[in-house]
């Protein structure tokens, strides 16, 4: 069993953006009367914050626990998933600029799986995010899954056999 984590260094940035929203939220609403436009914008603004930091917070605990079996996810929750139950898998990229691909630079990849009536979703920033994405990738092969042509032509940026991330699909890969 191989355990994995979101390290804290990628972190850092959302801690500081989620305080940095809630500190502008919650010190607006502190120092203006309250009136309901004022509450609505700003109260919101915290609780958007408020919420992105949570999220933050869940990744932080985070342990992602890969066997030949099965992935396992223990945070604020627990999630189990058999690689035999895999139903779909998309991997998908986010990037800040069109045409400026890089996974370490302007953007991110997130990879959903589904199956045994639960999803998980990981980030590009978790370490050990390309063998979760290769182990993942075998077990949809190993199941015949189709791969949408994104998905497919992600997993061959990141260096992940071309065998498996063509699996299923009739049509050359489109890297989104």
């Amino acid at each position: 069993m191989i355990v994995f984590r979101y390290p804290v260094r990628a972190l850092i940035g959302d801690y500081l953006r989620s305080g940095g929203g809630l500190l502008v939220g919650l010190g607006v609403l502190a120092v203006v009367p309250p009136n309901l436009p004022v509450l609505i914008i700003f109260g919101g603004i915290a609780l958007l914050f408020a919420v992105f930091g949570l999220r933050t917070v869940h990744r932080h605990t985070l342990e992602v626990a890969v066997t030949e079996q099965e992935i396992a996810c223990r945070g604020l929750g627990a999630k189990v998933l058999p690689w035999a139950e895999l139903e779909t898998m998309r991997l998908r990229y986010f990037g800040a600029r069109r045409g400026k691909r890089s996974l370490f630079g302007s953007g991110f990849m997130e990879l959903r799986l589904k199956g045994a009536g639960t999803t998980v979703t990981f980030e590009s920033s978790l370490d050990g995010f390309r063998q979760v994405a290769e182990m993942a990738a075998r077990a949809a092969q190993a199941k015949g899954l189709e791969m949408d042509p994104a998905t497919a032509g992600n997993l061959i940026e990141l260096g992940i056999d071309s065998e498996a991330a063509g699996a299923g699909c009739d049509s050359p890969p489109n890297v989104l």
